[in-house]
């Protein structure tokens, strides 16, 4: 047995003796499905790898919330992962790929931490508004906002990780956390809720406020922009 798929047998079996609710079958197809593609050979491993140890964090973190709040969050991971499915399995095809995930596919030689990053910045600045608005209402929207944004606290055990090993693969990043002493996690932490909160936002206005979304996504498809050339000029 691969150790990876191992190790989502001993999540499985853990989380079935906690005192309250079991995980899902659609969870179990989901974590396999990303454990499928994080041990392929294709470039979508690399965040795959990422998306899954996110994932396994989101289900024991809400593990022991009332069933309103899980099926919330169940049919939001159902959701919001069909888009990098959709993304990994245009580009295996060799099929047109989603605008948001492009430039993650554009070139096969970067590196893991480049792919990791595109893929953060596709995800969560280009993906998750669109998952909110084709699977729930406003209302439901509104009614779990503070349920989408609890999920900071477990986000930052994964980002806290993530910029340890960064850290270790780039020199650039080692040199940035030692000459602002650790500030720089500081202002990655609080980039990331900010971005999950516009998110929610955007969802939001695509029902109330359609024109002040078009002028949105303009102004933050210009920062996607930025964001990965950044990424592929400097890391």
């Amino acid at each position: 047995m691969r150790i990876r798929l191992l190790s989502l047998f001993i999540l499985f079996s853990f989380i079935s003796f906690q005192g309250s609710g079991q995980i899902s079958d659609s969870e179990i197809i989901l974590l396999k499905r990303l454990d499928s593609i994080a041990q392929s050979s294709s470039i979508s491993s690399h965040f795959a790898k990422l998306y899954l140890e996110t994932t396994i964090e989101a289900i024991s973190f809400f593990q022991k919330e009332d069933p309103a709040k899980r099926s919330f969050i169940q049919r939001l991971e159902q959701s919001f992962a069909s888009y990098f499915f959709n993304a990994a399995e245009a580009y295996k095809k060799g099929e047109r790929i989603s605008p948001v995930w492009q430039v993650y596919y554009e070139d096969p030689a970067l590196k893991s931490l480049q792919y990791e990053l595109l893929g953060i910045n596709a995800h969560i600045n280009g993906d998750i508004w669109q998952a909110l608005v084709n699977e729930f209402s406003v209302k439901e929207i509104q009614k779990n906002r503070l349920t989408f944004l609890q999920f900071q606290k477990g986000l930052t055990v994964i980002y806290q990780k993530f910029h340890e090993k960064a850290i270790k693969e780039n020199l650039r990043i080692k040199t940035l956390n030692n000459l602002s002493f650790g500030l720089d996690r500081l202002y990655g932490k609080l980039m990331l809720k900010r971005w999950r909160k516009r998110q929610v936002r955007l969802a939001e206005w695509h029902f109330n406020e359609p024109e002040k979304l078009k002028a949105a996504l303009l102004r933050l498809n210009r920062k996607m922009s930025r964001i990965n050339l950044l990424i592929l000029r400097h890391l």
